[in-house]
């Protein structure tokens, strides 16, 4: 049955009528009549008189100012129409997965899929952000993808107990936390059962053949533990009074690519907040002024709580928030001190820091197998020489290796500040520290204390007393570089990551060379958000 309506008289009063919010209609304009629209019903007859009613009842609302988007695909769920499910569990990024039933009726005879959707019993996928497992939501549907739809929370029908009241009044807007709402107990259970759940999905894993993957280990610092913060603006726009005005400074949102505008951030320390508020006036009144470096374009800003650098000055801990990525500042890790350039990676939470960098040493000194003490260390996708320089004391000789030739000035630099004698870095893909042509020349110390110079070639090192240290970033190990560690075959490797789902698969083939899990350790670096810092023990299988 089909009969035309006023085109003024747009789909969203239809569809938020609740009178079709299941009915899955079809609009289109019609050819005999521009200015009127064709509906169809994929659920058969609609009643003349209640058609009538409807026009008459939303008339008062043709001016909503609600669009539907361009792009937008009506199928399985219509725009903004309303849901109520149970939360069924997380995905990797801190969303709830709820599933909902799609009656039979409600999909097109024609679609390629259907007989898909008729056969999956676990229901249609509805993400919804900000929910708990267990939780029973209303919500609302904003978009629809092949094979799941994204949806906004409007009302928590069943509450979880873990459930807790977001400290930061953004919470529920901006993208830079997913977990506020979840007790921190909550929050760190899910990430050790994430990363098992990725090692035994993503790296086809028996679990039976590995060590259950151990609580995720944090601190009491949930808040107010981040020591660098990247907040953006977009294009400014032209000002009404003054050259040009940026609109917002922040993060972009949950759901979209916009910015939400964030004057203080919860997980940021202190000090960075206090600095934030001045740099935020500081940017505005330039924008006004004229006098932005870019002001055709946005910028993605530093702030860097850390200790003031000046050369030859170890001594003194002046702590500063720096916003220039060119300029050095320094840390201290341990006994330790690092000297790195401001926008360089380092581990941003200083209070865990600590504790990773104890479990990556304990990890690399054990004993092999045969109870031989381990002598030779690689440090791959070493950085600044964080794991390399705090372990280089329970080790002969210690080489690092790390694509970012300013990083390995840094490496350098950081072993002569603190007198280490015994590592080497090199500046080239990770990959080639095991075909590497050039001798790791360093200074040891034999059995009786004397210094010696040892020169000796990373093929050379002795691989039943040798462990590699792999960090790599999230897009995990290329092919070239594990090839190349399998080839060489260490006698263990210690592995973080900051991804444990490219750690999963990288693991895969690690175990499939001849390798056993001894030990999974997550890390709660960044409590309140989906991040996880993941730790995964390599030994070798002797024949």
């Amino acid at each position: 049955m089909a009969f035309t309506i006023p085109y003024k008289l747009t789909l969203l009063m239809l569809l938020s009528s609740g009178r079709f919010a299941n009915s899955f209609l079809t609009l289109r304009k019609t050819s005999s009549s521009p200015s009127t629209l064709l509906l169809r019903s994929k659920h058969g007859n609609i009643a003349r008189q209640g058609m009538t009613t409807l026009l008459s009842s939303t008339k008062e609302d043709a001016t909503a100012d609600i669009k539907i988007p361009r792009k937008f695909k009506p199928f399985p769920f219509q725009y903004h129409e309303e849901l109520t499910l149970t939360v069924d569990s997380l995905t990797n990024r801190g969303i709830g997965v709820c599933r909902a039933n799609i009656p039979e009726s409600a999909i097109p005879v024609d679609d390629d899929q259907r007989e898909s959707y008729l056969e999956d019993s676990k229901g249609w996928v509805v993400m919804v952000p900000n929910t708990i497992p267990g939780e029973v939501v209303k919500v609302k549907v904003f978009r629809n993808f092949g094979t799941y739809s994204e949806a906004d929370l409007l009302e928590i029908v069943e509450e979880s107990p873990d459930r807790v009241k977001p400290i930061c009044p953004l919470f529920e807007e901006c993208g830079g936390c997913q977990y506020q709402h979840m007790n921190i107990g909550l929050q760190r259970d899910w990430k050790t059962s994430q990363v098992q759940e990725l090692l035994e999905r993503v790296g086809k894993l028996d679990p039976d053949t590995f060590p259950k993957t151990s609580g995720t280990v944090g601190t009491d610092e949930v808040y107010n533990y981040r020591s660098k913060i990247t907040p953006h603006y977009d294009k400014p726009i032209k000002a009404d009074i003054g050259d040009v005005q940026i609109r917002a400074i922040g993060f972009k949102k949950k759901t979209n690519r916009n910015l939400i505008d964030v004057p203080y951030c919860h997980i940021a320390t202190e000090a960075i907040n206090e600095k934030l508020t001045q740099y935020r006036e500081e940017k505005y009144k330039e924008g006004l002024e004229g006098k932005l470096r870019r002001p055709k374009k946005g910028a993605t800003l530093l702030l860097r709580d850390a200790l003031k650098y000046e050369v030859g000055d170890l001594i003194t801990e002046e702590q500063v928030v720096e916003t220039d990525n060119n300029v050095y500042v320094k840390t201290k890790v341990k006994d330790l001190t690092f000297r790195f350039l401001a926008g360089n990676f380092f581990q941003n939470n200083p209070f865990m820091l600590p504790i990773m960098v104890d479990y990556v040493t304990e990890a690399a000194i054990q004993p092999n197998a045969s109870g031989e003490k381990m002598t030779h260390l690689i440090d791959c996708y070493c950085g600044s020489g964080l794991f390399c320089l705090t372990a280089s004391k329970d080790f002969e000789v210690c080489v690092g290796i790390e694509l970012n030739s300013k990083a390995v000035e840094e490496a350098q630099e950081n072993a002569k500040i603190n007198s280490i004698s015994n590592c080497k870095f090199v500046a080239a893909s990770a990959e080639a520290i095991f075909m590497s042509k050039d001798p790791v020349e360093v200074i040891t110390k034999s059995d009786s204390g004397e210094e010696v110079l040892s020169s000796v070639l990373v093929k050379d090192f002795p691989k039943k007393n040798t462990v590699v240290v792999i960090d790599p970033p999230r897009k995990g190990c290329s092919e070239e570089f594990l090839e190349q560690l399998y080839s060489f075959g260490p006698e263990r490797c210690v592995y973080m990551s900051c991804d444990p789902a490219t750690q999963a698969r990288d693991a895969e083939g690690i175990v499939a060379a001849g390798y056993k899990i001894t030990n999974v350790q997550p890390f709660d670096l960044f409590p309140q958000t989906r991040h996880i810092e993941s730790l995964v023990i390599f030994e070798r299988i002797n024949s």
